[in-house]
């Protein structure tokens, strides 16, 4: 599964990179990626995938065993 401009920007700040170098690296907004890493602040995080997990659902750990983490 390919990711989006804006989950590969995440990743790179994830890896150290300035919000702005990796939202100019993705080939998006700074603004975008602001807005979606405070979307994902505080909030709990797919281990497979990296999005927010949403009110309501659960993660199934099975489902995790063959997958790696999100860079």
């Amino acid at each position: 599964m390919e990711k989006s401009k804006t989950q590969t920007a995440i990743a790179l700040v994830r890896q150290g990179m300035t919000p702005y170098a990796a939202a100019q690296q993705a080939g998006i907004a700074t603004s975008t990626l602001y807005t979606a890493l405070k979307r994902q602040q505080d909030k709990t995080l797919c281990p497979c995938c990296g999005q927010v997990v949403r009110e309501g659902f659960q993660i199934n750990p099975d489902a995790l065993k063959d997958h790696p983490t999100p860079d």
